[in-house]
């Protein structure tokens, strides 16, 4: 017989702290001081999880969103830096000593969401966006 546990594949979408968690953990391990091609690094992401479909628009919102955090964080320390040029848009991510921090702990928010939406839709208390 063949393997029941296929899975099938996911298409993230904005909000979504399960696709949330792999983009941070994506960006977290980009070369910090270096200006990196959005195209490329959503063509990268989906590289690295092959049973993901990430958009250049979900990626992007993740973005702003880190960079709100941070902002918050930090009170407004330009650390996570979106710019524009002939191919579209960048990203360059700062190296700073807080910055590793801020990703483990991003991450760790966006793995309690994802665990809470888990319990939520095990229990029965809720029920999944795409039902």
């Amino acid at each position: 017989m063949p393997d029941p546990n296929v899975n099938p594949p996911q298409v993230a979408r904005v909000r979504d702290p399960f696709a949330a968690l792999r983009v941070v953990h994506f960006l977290s391990r980009l070369r910090r001081n270096e200006r990196h091609q959005l195209l490329d690094v959503v063509a990268a992401l989906n590289a690295a999880f092959l049973d993901w479909s990430f958009s250049q628009k979900v990626v992007l919102a993740e973005i702003v969103q880190l960079q709100a955090n941070w902002g918050i964080s930090f009170h407004g320390d330009d650390r996570i830096v979106l710019d524009r040029n002939e191919r579209g848009h960048t990203l360059l991510i700062v190296d700073s000593t807080k910055m590793s921090s801020f990703f483990v702990a991003e991450a760790r928010r966006l793995a309690d969401a994802c665990d809470e939406e888990l319990r939520r839709f095990t229990l029965g208390d809720g029920v999944s966006p795409d039902n």
